[in-house]
């Protein structure tokens, strides 16, 4: 397995590093990459910016403000938090199922320092019955990329400050707000954790069952890295892509998959745009199926052949179906 760790805390950078290693052919075996963003939202890749942020407390303050290519829903990255990222070959396609086999290491290194974390729901760790890790995926041709994040000291009040929160969700769990949602490690453990330290003893863990190998970018590497995050992930067009006017909006949450929302631009009955938003998981992203909607006619059957044709569960997630989304489209 190979190792790369930074101390870079640009989010666009980052991503970019994060993307290059999940396309680049140059490393064959496992990447585990551990970094931190400072001062950052990151929007999920299905994610209007514009309805998840606040953007004028946002920008008020500067935040950088960046979307991923994962799903998932946007979060808040501060130094008080840190982001973990695993890349390898999927040849077989089981890496849409291996969430929690893939955080064992993690859970592991964190019950190890005396932190009773544990894996729950679809894609979280938990402490104490809160969120303390969100985790999302990405797959590539035949590389997958599962990512997360480990609050430790973060600023939530920047985080409820900054992001808004979907009610649908929040009812749903029977909670009041976004900060009822979430915890740090160091406010619920009686030893605090150094981030630093944290890795350090991740990758001691991963030691234990793997030969481990330190990347060190080169020159080129870098120069290739600098350009994709110049060109991508601080380009408006990528970071607020899906911001756009539409005719029809249905927004659902789905019981163990997750929010969803359809919007379309419709006229004399044909599609003429369409656009899915959400924090469901699926890895392949949704701009394929947005393009085949484009054109048809805006009529049941029409549509459900579509959806039917289509890989629902990898645009979506593992548990959606066809008529999931066809309810959504169609009220």
């Amino acid at each position: 397995m190979f190792i790369y760790k930074t101390s870079c805390v640009d989010p666009a950078f980052n991503l970019a590093t994060e993307e290059y290693f999940v396309k680049t052919r140059k490393y064959s075996e496992p990447i585990l990459f551990l970094w931190q963003n400072d001062n950052t939202i990151v929007v999920g890749r299905n994610q209007n910016a514009a309805w998840e942020i606040n953007l004028q407390n946002a920008q008020k303050d500067s935040v950088n403000i960046v979307r991923r290519n994962s799903g998932g829903g946007t979060v808040f990255h501060d130094l008080g938090n840190m982001n973990f990222s695993i890349i390898y070959t999927d040849l077989e396609n089981k890496g849409v199922s291996l969430f929690s086999t893939m955080l064992e290491p993690v859970i592991k290194t964190l019950n190890e320092l005396g932190v009773p974390a544990k894996f729950s729901g679809r894609n979280d760790i938990e402490l104490n019955g809160k969120k303390i890790s969100g985790n999302a995926m990405w797959k590539y041709e035949d590389r997958f990329l599962q990512h997360g994040t480990i609050l430790f000291n973060a600023n939530l009040d920047k985080l409820t400050n900054y992001l808004t929160v979907d009610r649908a969700k929040i009812l749903s769990k029977n909670i009041q707000s976004i900060a009822a949602r979430v915890t740090n490690i160091n406010s619920e453990v009686k030893n605090k954790i150094d981030i630093e330290a944290f890795m350090n003893k991740l990758i001691e863990t991963y030691k234990k069952s793997d030969e481990i190998k330190t990347i060190n970018l080169s020159e080129d590497e870098i120069k290739e890295i600098t350009n994709l995050s110049k060109e991508k992930f601080k380009n408006s067009d990528w970071n607020y892509a899906k911001n756009a006017d539409f005719d029809y909006r249905n927004k659902q949450r789905l019981e163990g998959k997750g929010s969803i929302e359809a919007l379309l631009r419709i006229e004399k009955g044909i599609i003429k745009d369409a656009k899915f938003y959400g924090d469901f998981l699926g890895f392949q992203g949704t701009e394929e199926l947005e393009n085949k909607l484009v054109n048809l006619k805006y009529e049941t059957f029409v549509l459900e052949d579509v959806l039917n044709k289509s890989d629902i569960k990898n645009i979506f997630g593992e548990n959606f179906t066809s008529k999931d989304i066809l309810d959504l489209l169609i009220q």
